[in-house]
């Protein structure tokens, strides 16, 4: 409630604002400070570039799933109609504790088709997917 300095009538009925516009910057300075944190984040493990050779550890060869530009399929080297994917990847994890499948993709070959065969392989059993770059 506000009181008139010039008229001799009394109080006023007008509002003030001015808390009402203090109260609304502070709030929209905590949103501003609080929405970066609120985002959610995709956490990705970035392979580091190894200085030198190092021996593969014994046992199985890792399975190495290829995408042609083309739209060809090949695990670990031999050709494979897609259909057939998810169980092969399947039948080659039931053996691997770690269960990593490494996705070869051609430059050429279509983002959808890629995702889409990463998807397989997460479907087949595939704990850790690893993506294999070239210099």
């Amino acid at each position: 409630m506000s009181f008139g300095a010039g008229s001799g009538k009394g109080p006023s009925s007008e509002i003030n604002v001015t808390p009402l516009i203090d109260i609304v910057l502070v709030l929209l300075i905590i949103f501003m400070v609080m929405t970066p944190v609120m985002l959610k984040e995709i956490v990705a493990a970035v392979p580091r570039k190894a200085t030198e050779e190092t021996a593969a550890p014994p046992g199985s060869p890792p399975i190495v799933v290829r995408l042609d530009a083309s739209g060809t399929l090949s695990v670990s080297g031999e050709p494979i109609a897609a259909e057939a994917l998810p169980a092969r990847v399947a039948e080659r994890l039931l053996h691997d504790r770690k269960k990593i499948v490494f996705v070869d993709v051609d430059d050429l070959a279509t983002y959808g088709r890629a995702v889409q065969l990463m998807d397989i392989c997460k479907g087949a059993g595939a704990k850790i997917l690893g993506v294999v770059t070239r210099d």
